[in-house]
Parts: structure tokens; sequence; C-alpha cells
């Protein structure tokens, strides 16, 4: 059977849910994301890629919490470099600053933490000693065919403002899932914009923004105001292929 994964990212729920990111009331965009999963997707798991809250807040992670909390399917949280791991691990449950390996039949999933080392200005990079766990996990992984996710971008998309800020180590790491043939996609988020490019064997797959969506290709910061929120849905088959495409919605 083909494991089906939706993907949301780039929440940044604000402190209270009255307060506009960017313009736009980030917490009805996130609804109406999950509204739309729960009436029109097969979903076995909901991946969560960062930035979930604006500002870290507790009160931010908590309404994300009840938002999830009639799901059918498990949710994974991951951090972004708006987050606070600390409130949100004691919010969600989740080791959220560490590595996380979820095996099914066909798939093993990979979960990093790319908030380490953070450069003050959004970048991160993934701790040493996770980019050492990950070795073995890769060699290990049975059969199975692999796929990454992580909230920073390991690939640039081309925008001077936002290559500045993607993941720091990132040539170590894309040295590694090259020379492990068997990962067959990297997805993140961060960049509030699809990207679908191969590197290698390897996929590598960025996600629009459930709040807001940033212009591609730019020298500086600019939202691409007439763009509602967007969440990406994966089936990831048996035999190691991925199918995948990007859900848009309209703007509120």
């Amino acid at each position: 059977m083909s494991l089906h994964i939706a993907q949301i990212t780039d929440c940044h729920l604000q402190a209270h849910a009255s307060s506009q990111y960017k313009g736009v009331d980030a917490d009805a965009h996130l609804d109406q994301c999950l509204t739309w999963l729960q009436q029109n997707a097969q979903v076995d798991l909901l991946v969560l890629t960062g930035d979930l809250g604006h500002f870290g807040s507790a009160t931010a992670y908590q309404r994300l919490q009840k938002k999830l909390s009639g799901l059918a399917y498990p949710c994974i949280w991951l951090a972004g470099n708006h987050d606070h791991c600390e409130t949100m691990q004691q919010i969600s449950g989740q080791p959220v600053e560490e590595l996380r390996v979820l095996d099914y039949d066909h798939w093993r999933l990979l979960i990093l933490n790319t908030t380490d080392a953070p450069d003050g200005h959004g970048g991160g990079s993934i701790a040493r000693h996770q980019m050492a766990q990950m070795k073995p996990l890769l060699e290990v992984a049975a059969g199975r065919s692999v796929c990454v996710f992580m909230h920073h971008n390991a690939v640039p998309v081309h925008s001077l403002w936002q290559d500045d800020i993607m993941l720091g180590n990132a040539q170590e790491f894309t040295r590694l899932i090259a020379s492990n043939p068997q990962v067959k996609a990297v997805i993140c988020g961060h960049v509030h914009q699809q990207l679908d490019r191969f590197v290698g064997a390897t996929r590598f797959l960025a996600t629009p923004s459930s709040a807001v969506q940033f212009a591609c290709q730019q020298q500086t910061f600019k939202v691409q105001e007439e763009l509602g929120p967007g969440l990406r849905l994966l089936n990831l088959l048996k035999d190691g292929q991925v199918n995948t495409k990007i859900q848009r919605l309209p703007k509120l």
C-alpha cells in the first residue's frame, strides 16, 4: 500500500488569533487548509514543517493543538526559525529538537531539526550530532525508500534574500543525500513558495505557506498578495516513486 502524507508549513500563528500576519488572518487560513483536507483528501499522516507560531508563543501552539486534536491521523510538528522549541515541545509532547524516525512497510521518514546555530536573520542548520546520526539511519534503512522532512531549504530558490537564510550546512547535507540514492525526496518549508527540483536522484520539494506566499526570484522581500494558502499532498508508492501535488486555496 502507498503512504498518503499531507504537508502544511509556515502557519505563522500569532500570539493572539485576532492579530494579522502580513495582512492575512493566519488562523483562518490554517483552518481553511485543515477543513479542505478533512473534506477532500486521504491522509495517513500530517507533517507540519515549521514556523508554526510566528513568535513561538504558547497561546499560538495551544490553538494549534486544539485545531489538530480532532483529526483522525497523527500530526508531526517540526520547528522553524520563528518557533520556540522548548515551548513547542511542552505543548505538542513531541521531541522537536531531536532527529525522529518513522518506519512504514516500504518507507522510512526522517524528521530533522534545522534550528541549530541560528544566524539571527532566519537561517539555521542541522546540528553536527544529528548529521552524524543520519548516516547509519540511511545506510540501514532495510530496503526502504527514504523521505526527509525539514524546515529550511537545502537548495537555493534564486531569491537573493532567501538564499542568504537557507540551510547553513547545505553542502554537507546535500553531499550526504547524494551518497544515498535510497533518499527519494527531501521536503521543506521556509520559503513560502513552490519548488520541485531534482539534484541527482533525489527530488527536493518546497511547499507554499498556509498563511501568505513570497514572490519568487526577488532581490528583496516581497509578498505575492494575490495568492491564498497552499499545502502539499504526497503519495509515497511502495516502489519508491513519489507522486505529489500542490493544493492552492482562495485567499480569504
